[in-house]
């Protein structure tokens, strides 16, 4: 049996904390999830997942005794907007699930990841970190400068931290607005904004070793 454990705004549409449910066929948190949805009449659409503590993938096998926690987007964003720092992998389909509403008639993405070669070397792999709560202020902040310059939206952004390999996603941005130009637009620009202002950090290990990447400074310095 597995154990299900809600919080913040599924835990008041479920009416309960916890609850059992066996292992689903196939054993994955995506399998889970859709019966968590059908028994208790829940969108888990846009939420995270926590298997024994650790943040999941949706397709993270299950084995019998796994606690398994549903976490709605509350902290880190509110009902147009998510933010969110995370050593879990980021999808596409995710910020689409988010973004996708009838107010909003155009979506725009941007998904960043590692490059290799870089600057003519072999790119191993690059360490990413960041401070978490201040990097979520940040992009809080970027998506109400995006909306004065833009209007109504919806922002999505996530960036990861931990070692990644080249071809892994490190950075997803998307925008929801009723306008096509406003999205592409608003999108481009929290690309730009965010990489000189995030405090997140690359340690990059290429064929000549380890070295920190050479960032931007958005702010005065010492």
């Amino acid at each position: 049996m597995l154990s299900v454990v809600f919080f913040a705004r599924l835990k008041r549409e479920a009416g309960l904390e916890q609850a059992e449910f066996p292992l689903p066929s196939p054993p994955t948190v995506r399998a889970l999830a859709a019966e968590v949805e059908a028994r208790h009449g829940l969108s888990l659409k846009g939420c995270m997942v926590a298997v024994n503590e650790q943040y999941a993938d949706p397709e993270q096998t299950l084995t019998d005794g796994d606690e398994v926690a549903f976490l709605p987007p509350v902290a880190g964003g509110s009902g147009t907007d998510f933010f969110q720092v995370t050593e879990a992998q980021l999808h596409l389909e995710t910020a689409s699930g988010f973004l996708v509403r009838p107010e909003y008639g155009a979506q725009a993405y941007f998904v960043g990841t590692v490059r290799s070669p870089n600057l003519g070397r072999v790119v191993e792999y690059i360490e990413y970190e960041g401070y978490a709560p201040m990097a979520e202020k940040v992009m809080r902040e970027a998506a109400e400068l995006a909306r004065a310059k833009h209007g109504e939206l919806g922002v999505y952004v996530q960036h990861r931290t931990g070692r990644l390999t080249p071809g892994q996603v490190s950075i997803l941005i998307g925008v929801g607005s009723p306008h096509r130009r406003a999205a592409l637009e608003a999108c481009d620009f929290l690309i730009e904004h965010l990489k000189v202002v995030l405090p997140v950090w690359k340690l990059e290990g290429d064929e000549d070793g380890e070295h920190w990447v050479k960032g931007q400074a958005g702010s005065e310095t010492l």
